[in-house]
């Protein structure tokens, strides 16, 4: 009698969903849905506009060019013209890549169904890399005699932009991103709350300070809107070059309570201790800026916002953790105000205006001491009332 011994075979790994790699074509797909809805957003007016204007003796490709041009500013790219360099992004334009590419990204989350956190941060790289290289080929292709694009600094800031769009609408369309707040330490929450309302405040402060200057030199800034005789196409276009800068105004705004203050061209500064400028670009959303030095009284009210801003942040952190944590809420402020300042300013154009915006060090250094000391205080004083 023979007895047959069954050689057991080994298992072959089994190929779950969890394991499964995500497919490529939807994260394209997504990509150059962005990129192609992102550039006839901006085309169209830009068509209209030329279009309509009998002054124009330029082409329609001329127009593409500069429709191009203005989306490659609208990632942060900066553009070289004759006699300098166009690198103040409007931070309100930056918007308009982000939204689709947060839509596209909810999109292909939703048809993929990522299983987990790795599985997120590969479909976001495969929306976000292509769309770099899309951005980087229409800054290629939109380089005219008069303004270049640089299709190497396009390349990078298309994908700083394009992982933060696609990273946050693939967050929320997985709804992944709840679970990671859920999850955060207590302190971590607490700090990142505290310091988003000071934010807020901060920034809603400097808003309210664009808004009313704005709205007292009301006359002026038509004055400058009609020198330029722009018709009425050309001032639909100049309204909306005043909205997409808006946010850049809230930033400088903040950058005058806080102190340092901001400047509108090379050896010029707007602040609440004192102002000196020269010749600006004859923008109506200029118009507020300030004539003279602010009154003695308006410059010691100044650095009330931030202390508030800090005294606010420091009652939220006392309900639920302690001073030590309340001391954070200043560097990362600060930290946060930083990076805004930097993307709100930069070179718009050549000679004087090299450099428009405020300091991104002083403001943060600012923002971090005030905001920081007034919520260790207020949180240190009201940690010792609850102990007794």
């Amino acid at each position: 009698m023979t007895q047959t011994t069954e050689r057991a075979l080994p298992d072959r790994p089994r190929l779950g969903r969890a394991s499964r790699p995500v497919p490529v074509g939807p994260g394209l797909t997504a990509a150059v849905w962005a990129a192609g809805a992102g550039l006839i957003a901006l085309a169209v007016p830009v068509l209209l506009a030329w279009a309509t204007d009998s002054r124009s003796g330029s082409g329609a490709a001329a127009a593409l060019r500069s429709a191009g041009q203005l989306w490659v500013l609208a990632h942060g790219g900066s553009l070289a013209v004759r006699g300098g360099n166009l690198g103040l992004t409007p931070l309100g334009l930056v918007a308009l890549p982000l939204l689709l590419l947060g839509r596209a990204g909810a999109h292909a989350a939703r048809s993929t169904t990522p299983r987990d956190l790795r599985t997120d941060l590969v479909l976001t790289a495969t929306i976000g890399t292509p769309y770099a290289v899309l951005v980087a080929v229409v800054a290629a292709a939109a380089a005219s005699t008069d303004v270049r694009p640089a299709p190497v600094q396009a390349l990078l800031a298309g994908l700083l932009v394009g992982l933060l769009g696609a990273g946050f609408g693939v967050a929320r369309g997985t709804g992944r991103w709840r679970g990671l707040f859920a999850t955060a330490p207590t302190r971590l929450r607490v700090v990142g709350v505290a310091t988003s309302a000071a934010l807020a405040l901060l920034l809603g402060a400097g808003a309210l300070l664009a808004g009313g200057a704005l709205a007292a030199h009301l006359g002026r800034a038509g004055q400058l809107a009609r020198a330029s005789d722009p018709g009425l196409i050309g001032g639909f276009a100049l309204l909306a070059l005043g909205l997409v800068l808006v946010p850049n105004l809230a930033v400088w705004g903040a950058s005058w309570w806080a102190g340092p203050g901001f400047a509108v061209g090379a050896g010029t500064a707007v602040g609440p201790f004192g102002t000196t400028l020269g010749a600006v670009p004859a923008l109506p959303v200029l118009a507020a800026l300030p004539a003279g030095s602010p009154p003695t009284w308006l410059a010691a009210l100044a650095l009330v916002v931030p202390v508030a801003a800090g005294a606010v942040a420091g009652l939220l952190v006392a309900r639920r953790a302690g001073v030590l944590d309340a001391a954070l809420v200043g560097p990362t402020a600060g930290l946060a105000v930083l990076i805004l300042a930097w993307l709100s300013g930069g070179p718009a154009g050549g000679s004087r205006l090299t450099a428009v915006g405020p300091s991104p060090w002083r403001v943060g250094l600012a923002v971090a001491v005030e905001v920081g000391v007034a919520a260790t205080v207020v949180a240190a004083v009201v940690v010792r009332r609850r102990g007794r």
